[in-house]
């Protein structure tokens, strides 16, 4: 068996900070193992009523009739098990679980065919049991491209296959019989052994993905994030503004836009310094990131200059958000070298849409100019405007190049 990139699913296409490739793949080798089992049930019935069939005059018809019904039963519980596993979104797949879901129905198949090679094995018709170990040698290799992507599947599937026949030959008591006992048996340790190298192949195939995958993700983060703080930079905030306004607008839903401008950010330059600079612009970035949700967006404009988007956001509780930032930042205190302590307050400024119906060039002017009006009214302070048209920018946060991008 061989497994290239292109036999296994695709990565996410929007990889985020929380792509878990481990989990991933966990997934992809249930997938991979569940990717054939429809046909394999189909074979396994179909071969189940042709050894019925060849064995029908060396074996009791209720017994073979019990056998394959059994073998019936054990396929469909099956096939409405892997049904089960494909409604699912994978977020909502627990691997662990459904792998030993699986593990159990390859174990009910092994001892299904198992059973084949002592109950139905006709003692001094040989004919019949070469044609019986033909079958579970077949099986238990084809078998092999379906659970060799986990391991412990194809051990629990093969396992009860060949060792029964094995262990019901070497009975027999004669020469011939010992030497296809210890043949089957050989059989079994090929068999085992290649499962065994799929898997680990398998294993790094997908680990060489995941290693690509988690370094394209590192690549997208420092292309998109500033690196001193750790919030996204201003191409980025552009990027997410634009598709937030838009799919306002087609959903008729309120977003709000805060910008954040230090307050007495200056005086920490130039007496600790451009290091205290730099540790307190690292923890106000926590600050922010704190304060909002997942779904929402905080930015490092440039200088000590920040903006968050809250998607799906009303005016009310974009006010609580900017409260509790506000409170948040004039509470952080910073002590720096030599005992120095510092501290800085904030002027926000907030736009917000009721039903995504100002574009967002409008949404970035009102709030340019709410800040500016905080700064100018006092500092410390929040001012809240609503996405009008009729503002200008006010030069502090560079627009143009905003804009520019939106338009």
């Amino acid at each position: 068996m061989s497994i290239s990139a292109q036999d296994t699913a695709p990565l996410p296409t929007q990889l985020t900070a929380t792509f878990d490739g481990a989990r991933w793949m966990d997934l992809e080798r249930l997938r991979l193992a569940y990717a054939n089992l429809p046909v394999t049930l189909i074979v396994s019935v179909s071969t189940a009523l042709i050894l019925a069939w060849l064995l029908r005059k060396v074996a009791a018809p209720m017994e073979l009739l019990v056998w394959f019904g059994s073998g019936c039963l054990i396929s469909l519980l099956r096939f409405l098990h892997y049904r089960g596993l494909r409604r699912l979104p994978d977020d909502a797949v627990d691997a662990a679980l459904w792998r030993r879901r699986l593990n159990v129905g390859a174990a009910a198949s092994g001892v299904f065919w198992g059973y084949a090679g002592i109950g139905l094995f006709p003692p001094n018709d040989l004919a019949h049991q070469l044609v019986i170990t033909f079958v579970l040698a077949g099986l238990s290799a084809g078998a092999m491209t379906s659970y060799s992507a986990i391991r412990r599947t194809y051990l629990c599937f093969v396992l009860p296959t060949i060792l029964p026949v094995a262990l019901r030959m070497a009975l027999e008591h004669s020469e011939i019989h010992y030497w296809m006992s210890i043949l089957t048996l050989l059989f079994l340790g090929v068999v085992v052994r290649a499962a065994i190298e799929t898997d680990r192949m398998i294993g790094n195939v997908l680990k060489v993905r995941v290693e690509n995958a988690e370094l394209t993700l590192a690549l997208h983060h420092d292309a998109t994030h500033d690196a001193l703080v750790d919030l996204v930079n201003h191409r980025e905030f552009n990027n997410r503004l634009s598709a937030i306004a838009k799919e306002a607008a087609r959903n008729r839903e309120p977003y709000a836009l805060l910008f954040v401008d230090l307050d007495h950010f200056k005086q920490i330059n130039d007496t600790g310094g451009h290091a205290a600079g730099d540790e307190t612009l690292r923890r106000i970035g926590h600050i922010l990131k704190s304060q909002i949700r997942a779904s929402d967006t905080a930015a490092r404009m440039g200088g000590d200059e920040f903006a968050i988007i809250l998607q799906r956001c009303p005016r009310e509780r974009a006010e609580q958000v900017a409260r509790q930032i506000l409170a948040a930042i004039e509470d952080f205190a910073l002590h720096w070298e030599g005992g120095k302590f510092f501290r800085v307050g904030a002027s926000i400024g907030i736009a917000y849409t009721d039903a995504g119906e100002h574009d967002a060039s409008a949404v970035l002017r009102a709030a340019d100019s709410a800040c500016y009006a905080a700064k100018k009214n006092g500092r410390g302070r929040i001012e809240i405007y609503h996405a009008d048209p009729i503002y200008e920018a006010s030069g502090r946060f560079q627009l143009s190049e905003l804009q520019q991008s939106d338009a």
